[in-house]
Order: structure tokens, then C-alpha cells, then sequence
């Protein structure tokens, strides 16, 4: 019995200490989790902000090419006005009237092309923003 008794003082006396470890071990888990979990969130911030800034340069940029592509629009459509007058006057062959409408057309498809990236840009940009859909 008192053998027993010792045991069992023993064990209540270990207890805590052991209950104290496995505490501060659970602890000190917790706080490498938290630590990584805040990595983690800085991680995904830097990598949003990244991409609404490209998006943001290449909505730019876009923009600037789309106006670059106008000029050569209208440059192409007065030439082609340009050939036509020469053409009725005389001075030109009715192969640089053709030439000349078909750079208008390439012209023309550029711009169209261009704006279709530029509107697509803009879809980048609203869903680096965190808009949009699945």
C-alpha cells in the first residue's frame, strides 16, 4: 500500500511536467504554422500585386499601339484616296490603287486585332483585381 501510494503521489507529481512539455511542443508548433501561414499570405500579396501591375503596363501599352494603329489607319486611307486621284489623273497605275487598298486593309485587321487584345487586357486586369467569374 504505500508503495502504491508513492506511485501514485509520483505520478501525480510528473504529470505536469510532462503535461507542461507537451504544451510548449504544441505551442511552438502553433507558431511555426503561424509563422508559415504568414509567409504564405505575403507570398500571394506580392504575386497579386505583381499581376495587377503587369496587367495594369500592358493595358498601357496596348493602349499606346491601339493609337500608333490608327495613325496607320487613317495614313493608309489617305493613301489610298492619294492613289485614287493619281489614278484619274493619269499618273499612276491601277496596281498601286490595289496595292494601296489592300495596306489599308492590313491596316485595318491590325487595328482590329489590336483592339481585341486591348479589351482582353482589360479582362486580365479586372480579374487580377479579383473580379470575374470561376
Amino acid at each position: 500500500m504505500p508503495g502504491a501510494l508513492l506511485g501514485g503521489i509520483t505520478g501525480n507529481l510528473t504529470t505536469p511536467i510532462f503535461k507542461n512539455k507537451t504544451l510548449k511542443t504544441q505551442y511552438e508548433v502553433a507558431k511555426l504554422e503561424r509563422d508559415k501561414a504568414e509567409i504564405q499570405l505575403q507570398q500571394r500579396v506580392v504575386e497579386a500585386v505583381a499581376e495587377v501591375s503587369n496587367a495594369v503596363v500592358t493595358v498601357d501599352k496596348q493602349r499606346e499601339q491601339l493609337e500608333l494603329a490608327r495613325k496607320r489607319v487613317d495614313n493608309a486611307h489617305l493613301a489610298v484616296k492619294n492613289a485614287n486621284l493619281l489614278f484619274k489623273s493619269g499618273y499612276a497605275t491601277y496596281l498601286e490603287v490595289i496595292t494601296a487598298q489592300s495596306n489599308a486593309l492590313d491596316s485595318d485587321l491590325d487595328l482590329v486585332e489590336l483592339r481585341q487584345q486591348h479589351l482582353d487586357g482589360f479582362v486580365d486586369l479586372y480579374r487580377s483585381l479579383g473580379g470575374g467569374w470561376r
